[in-house]
C-alpha cells in the first residue's frame, strides 16, 4: 500500500475524534478541547506515518503476508489505527499533565 494524502486525512480526522472522545471519558485529565484535537491529530498522523503498512498487513496460516485488496477495508483499518493512536496519546499527555500538577501542589 502506498502512502497517500487521503490516508493521512483519514487518520488525522480519526485521531481528532479519538482524542475528543477520550477527553469526554477522562475529565480529570482534561487540557482543553483545542489541545485534545491537536494532540489527537498528532497521534493519528504519527500512526499513519509509522504504522500505515504494518497495521494493514495480515499473515495467513502459511506465513504469507496479505494486504487487503479493497480500498474500503484499508480505510477502515487506518481509521481505527488513527482513532486508537489519538486516544492513547491524549491519555498519555493528560496523565502527564495531571501528574505534574499534582506534584506541584504537593511541593507548595
Amino acid at each position: 500500500m502506498t502512502w497517500t494524502i487521503t490516508n493521512l486525512v483519514i487518520e488525522l480526522v480519526a485521531g481528532i475524534i479519538g482524542g475528543l472522545a477520550t477527553a469526554g471519558v477522562a475529565k480529570e485529565h482534561s487540557f482543553g478541547a483545542f489541545g485534545h484535537a491537536v494532540v489527537g491529530a498528532l497521534g493519528g498522523a504519527l500512526s499513519g506515518y509509522f504504522l500505515q503498512v504494518r497495521v494493514i498487513a495480515v499473515v495467513d496460516f502459511n506465513g504469507d503476508v496479505r494486504l487487503p485488496s479493497d480500498q474500503v477495508t484499508q480505510w477502515f483499518v487506518l481509521a481505527i489505527a488513527g482513532l486508537v493512536a489519538g486516544a492513547i496519546l491524549v491519555m498519555a499527555v493528560g496523565l502527564a499533565k495531571h501528574m505534574v500538577e499534582h506534584h506541584r501542589r504537593g511541593k507548595t
